[in-house]
């Protein structure tokens, strides 16, 4: 299981939040707060799009997916660019 999908349905399965407006220079104090890259969070229109890549560190990602998640509703955060785990034989 990827390390986006496995963190999104761990942040799915929490209660909905109240829908906040949100900027991007609070997304850029989310990844400040959690020592993340700021290009990992990018506001496009009302949308939060998490663009962690691949072998991003996962203590980070879930530091960032649960602060966005405490004011952001499931349905207006989109992932983009985590490619699949290769499998191991």
């Amino acid at each position: 299981m990827s390390m986006s999908l496995a963190l999104a349905l761990q942040v799915a399965a929490q209660s909905p939040r109240p829908s906040q407006q949100v900027s991007q220079t609070d997304l850029n104090a989310v990844a400040d707060a959690c020592h993340a890259p700021r290009d990992w969070l990018v506001l496009r229109d009302r949308q939060v799009v998490i663009q962690g890549g691949p072998d991003g560190d996962l203590a980070r990602m879930q530091c960032v997916l649960g602060k966005v998640s405490a004011v952001v509703p499931m349905s207006d955060i989109a992932f983009i660019g985590n490619e699949q785990a290769s499998e191991e034989k």
